[in-house]
């Protein structure tokens, strides 16, 4: 009788510390801990990506003369292409979410949400309000590589039958769902005031943010350091608060 035997290895690693004792996975504490060691990477891709597409946002809204920044605001889906196609240049996946169907990078089983964050005051709490936003967070990683160049003779060997199917139901049991790096752009046709970024978590209907971080904002120049400064040459000095205090006179006696 002769016998095959295959050691199977799955690639992805396991997020041990991101598990609890009952095998719920839990929230990274911050994006950096959720990208490892591909976070320098990532900040300054997004960085690059943001101010790219702000400045061309700035420059369309200036040529159509508008008062209104509604056109201004539609910038969103160019950032998702952008901020896909930077990371697909790199190497990285991509993850099409429905039913809007646009496609979010995944980085070290992460997916990475770049997005303009409106003007309203609950605007991140609500960010999943969107039924596409809200599919990223139970989005699956994508399926690992069931074998390694340690295999015998070099091999890729192809699994069929009911060991296809056993490896199968391990890749969707070990998968579990991907946590989502928020990378929140906040900004207007005057200036791109920030970039942040977060862990974003989903639960009872509202977005929390894990980690959140500023990544990114303008350095203040020397004329706007000096225009905080009060000038003495107009409007009037306020005058210290002098508060009389009675001394003890001398007796005469």
């Amino acid at each position: 009788m002769h016998v095959a035997c295959a050691i199977i290895k799955l690639i992805r690693p396991v997020r041990g510390s991101d598990e609890t004792a009952g095998g719920t996975p839990m929230v990274p504490n911050s994006p950096a801990e959720a990208l490892g060691s591909h976070s320098p990477g990532v900040h300054d891709l997004v960085i690059e990506v943001v101010q790219a597409r702000h400045e061309r946002a700035v420059e369309a809204h200036e040529a159509a003369a508008t008062r209104y920044a509604m056109g201004f605001g539609s910038q969103w889906r160019d950032l998702l292409d952008d901020t896909r196609d930077a990371f697909k240049d790199r190497g990285y996946p991509s993850r099409k979410l429905a039913p809007g169907g646009y496609r979010i990078p995944i980085v070290n089983d992460c997916l990475v949400y770049v997005w303009r964050v409106p003007s309203a005051p609950d605007a991140v709490s609500d960010f999943a309000s969107s039924t596409t936003r809200m599919n990223g967070f139970s989005a699956s990683p994508p399926e690992p590589a069931l074998f390694d160049n340690s295999f015998v003779d070099g091999g890729a060997p192809t699994l069929d039958g009911v060991a296809g199917l056993e490896v199968q139901r391990l890749v969707t049991l070990l998968g579990g769902e991907m946590p989502v790096v928020l990378v929140m752009v906040r900004s207007s046709p005057r200036h791109l005031g920030s970039i942040e970024w977060a862990v974003a978590e989903f639960a009872a209907g509202k977005v929390r943010l894990h980690g959140e971080e500023t990544i990114w904002e303008p350095e203040l120049s020397m004329d706007e350091a000096v225009a905080d400064i009060e000038s003495f040459d107009s409007g009037t000095p306020v005058a210290p608060a002098v508060e009389l205090q009675e001394q003890d006179r001398p007796s005469d006696a």
